[in-house]
């Protein structure tokens, strides 16, 4: 009988799988952290060394974690292409946080969620047909600066509190000058842009509630669509 291994196809929102590569010397460091060893598992344009092992986790989402637990937590970086299909990525928007669980990412896992992010009202990301209507952050024709300018902007903020609902999320921020800022999402709002290829606006998700597109995971891991 052929062995499954039973962290494959986890059909969390939209993952399908939380691998990582690591060296073989620190496996018992992994599997104290959940993850179990895969003999194979595709991943495009890489085949790991003798030295090394790709093993499979469970990530939590954000309820199963402690929504409490990120109070206080300071961020450290800021992504708005976390996830993998294989050739491409999805094009998640994780955190990466410290607190005193140590360092995790917090990942918004659905598809494009930088259309789907308000930052001080402000909507992330767009596509560049509806640039002129939403002013997003991260602007089509100046990504590089603009996602920078982002990043250099959030990077050490303070968590104060999560809030999430089964349609919404709210993180309230503090930045080094005591001023309060939010990101926030909803399954659907108005202030989200058009689709480019249809014209028409998305609900962030179809299926299930907030919690279970919020996703914590450790560093170094990545999230599989």
């Amino acid at each position: 009988m052929l062995f499954k291994h039973k962290f494959l196809n986890l059909n969390l929102g939209i993952v399908k799988e939380n691998f990582v590569i690591v060296k073989k010397e620190n496996q018992l460091l992994w599997e104290d952290r959940g993850f179990k060893k895969i003999r194979r598992y595709p991943i495009f344009h890489y085949k790991p060394n003798s030295s090394e092992l790709i093993m499979l986790g469970v990530p939590l989402n954000i309820e199963q974690f402690g929504t409490e637990k990120f109070n206080n937590s300071h961020i450290l970086d800021v992504c708005t292409y976390c996830g993998t299909y294989g050739m491409g990525g999805p094009g998640f928007f994780g955190l990466k946080l410290h607190g005193d669980y140590g360092t995790r990412w917090l990942t918004y896992c659905i598809w494009a969620a930088g259309e789907h992010i308000l930052f001080d009202e402000r909507i992330l990301e767009c596509h560049p047909n509806y640039s002129e209507q939403y002013k997003p952050l991260i602007s089509f024709d100046d990504y590089s600066n603009s996602l920078n300018a982002l990043k250099e902007q959030l990077t050490d903020m303070t968590i104060k509190q999560i809030t999430v609902s089964k349609d919404t999320f709210e993180i309230q921020l503090i930045d080094n000058q005591s001023k309060m800022h939010t990101i926030k999402s909803y399954k659907f709002s108005d202030k989200f842009p058009e689709l480019g290829g249809t014209g028409q606006k998305r609900n962030s998700f179809e299926t299930g509630e907030m919690k279970d597109y919020l996703l914590v995971t450790y560093d170094e891991t990545h999230l599989k669509v």
